[in-house]
């Protein structure tokens, strides 16, 4: 009981109600001024923290809480992956959107250091994210347009890689290089890689040989909630993992996620639950815990121009890389849109900065720059393309056989 005690101080009850109203009134208050509510958020937890109003110290207890939401958005993100649409674009189709991908890490690589910024701002430039462009989409009727479907499908590619590749940049650093430190951190890698080729093999087989015990899983109305209870477990064995091996726990987030999106295509009502449960208390505790530990006084010693070039570079990267490998009939409006959906990672942003300052490879400087980059281009660039969005072509009513646009990307 004492250390109950220690743990919920009435400083942290105190700190929790006000981060809980601001998670319910956040996103009241953003929808009427066309922010995304995680940018509200983070800027919520910037007003409460201790360099505004400081009526929020962030505790351990709320530092958990953020923690078990940043683990679930990785888990959301993972299960956002269509890999039913992977499966049926082909080799060429799929081809050409791996080299836009590539594309975009490549130019950010190069940009970064024509830019004259220590490389580890390639990463923060190639960052991909498919959450802002999926909402953006659905809103604006395009996610079942070819156009929509192109984008989609370069997100999660990019979402997948960038989530790979920084996991490989953290085992790098770990090492201090290309040693024996380093090798055994790759064959861990591999290691787990193969532990979840596994349980999606067994998991495979299982769905196979017991369709009717596992259709509970994705069950709408289920009192055990049986399907949020094996996410929630699947998740929780691969952070362990990661984390038993020194990987960094991201991966094993987003690898449970799609792990459950690969398994289970008909997961409609699951994932709606763990978007429930994510969006509706943890995940929004996660962004306020960002805005609470952001420092007003590193912010003023920001560099502008710098901001200003990483700004512009997150745009310029995408557009060249999307521009450069169109597909045939594509036009130069729709390799801008798709740019500026795919310009505000804001999660990754997030993810890559926390990253970059734990490994040394950014000071705490630059890492509140790249908050705050993330939070304005989450702001600019999805309005531009709301903007542009009207020149595209009309999005179509949806047909039951899967829509005559889709059909024409697959083909």
């Amino acid at each position: 009981m004492e250390g109950e005690a220690a743990l919920f101080t009435a400083e942290t009850a105190r700190s929790l109600l006000i981060m809980a109203t601001g998670a319910f009134a956040v996103p009241l208050v953003s929808r009427p001024l066309r922010l995304p509510a995680a940018v509200g958020e983070i800027l919520f937890g910037m007003l409460v923290g201790p360099q505004l109003l400081g009526w929020v110290v962030l505790t351990d207890f709320a530092r958990l809480i953020g923690l078990l939401g940043f683990f679930l958005l990785m888990l959301m993100a993972g299960m956002e992956l269509d890999f039913s649409l992977v499966e049926k674009v082909g080799r060429r189709k799929l081809g050409r959107m791996g080299l836009k991908v590539m594309a975009v890490f490549a130019f950010s690589f190069i940009l970064a250091g024509l830019l004259g910024m220590p490389w580890f701002v390639g990463m923060i430039l190639s960052a991909i994210s498919i959450g802002l462009p999926l909402m953006l989409l659905q809103e604006t009727r395009h996610s079942r347009t070819l156009f929509g479907q192109q984008v989609l499908l370069v997100g999660s590619l990019g979402e997948f890689l960038c989530i790979v590749l920084a996991t490989g940049v953290a085992a790098w650093c770990r090492a201090g290089g290309l040693n024996l430190l380093f090798l055994d951190k790759i064959g861990k890698l591999l290691l787990v890689f193969a532990l979840a080729w596994a349980l999606l093999f067994v998991l495979r087989i299982a769905v196979w040989w017991k369709a009717e015990a596992f259709s509970r899983m994705t069950e709408t109305h289920d009192p055990s909630e049986i399907g949020v209870r094996a996410g929630l477990a699947l998740m929780f064995v691969l952070v362990a993992v990661t984390a038993r091996f020194g990987i960094d726990p991201i991966l094993g987030a987003f690898m449970a996620g799609a792990l459950f999106s690969f398994v289970f295509r008909a997961k409609g009502p699951l994932e709606l639950k763990f978007l429930s449960l994510g969006n509706g208390f943890f995940v929004p505790f996660f962004f306020i815990t960002v805005g609470l530990d952001f420092h007003l006084e590193l912010a003023l010693q920001s560099d502008l121009v710098a901001f200003l070039e990483l700004l512009v570079a997150l745009l310029a990267v995408r557009f060249l890389a999307l521009y450069a490998f169109r597909g045939p009939g594509a036009t130069t409006r729709e390799a801008l849109a798709g740019a500026l959906l795919l310009s505000a990672p804001l999660t990754l942003l997030v993810v890559l900065g926390d990253m970059g300052l734990r490994l040394g490879l950014i000071d705490k400087v630059f890492n509140t720059t790249v908050i705050l980059l993330a939070v304005v281009a989450s702001i600019v660039y999805p309005f531009l393309f709301k903007m542009l969005a009207r020149g595209l072509p009309a999005p179509q009513a949806e047909d039951r056989g899967g829509g005559r646009l889709v059909s024409r990307f697959l083909q």
